[in-house]
């Protein structure tokens, strides 16, 4: 019987072994200061990636339609050639429209997915 193990390399050690997911590392890192709020982006940054990032909601199939057809029976009037396109530029109206209305003109805070409330509204 021959050994299968014989001329393959050792193991690797993992850079995690002997640490403890409880006790802090060995190593002291430097303290590192606390973030400064960030005012929001200019919208003349350039992307790290090729797209956008996804933002996704719920509509009743019918609503989804209806937008559809506004977007295919206008594409040649308003300009918006995809759904994408047309609901940015709605959301996007909706929201100076609120910067306006709520906050003298100018942009709010920027807010990440993580910073809305969690779970079931109340009330419903």
């Amino acid at each position: 019987m021959t050994n299968k193990s014989k001329g393959r390399p050792a193991p690797r050690k993992s850079a995690l072994a002997g640490s403890s997911p409880v006790a802090p590392p060995a190593t002291s890192t430097p303290e590192t200061p606390e973030p400064t709020a960030a005012k929001p982006p200019a919208r003349s940054e350039k992307r790290t990636t090729k797209y956008a990032p996804k933002v996704s909601f719920y509509q009743d199939r019918e609503d989804t339609d209806r937008v559809r057809g506004a977007i295919l029976h206008t594409m040649h009037l308003e300009g918006s050639r995809t759904l994408s396109e047309f609901i940015h530029n709605a959301v996007m109206e909706k929201v100076e429209e609120l910067e306006t209305k709520y906050n003298d003109g100018k942009p709010f805070p920027n807010a990440k997915a993580g910073d809305f409330p969690q779970g079931r509204p109340w009330g419903r």
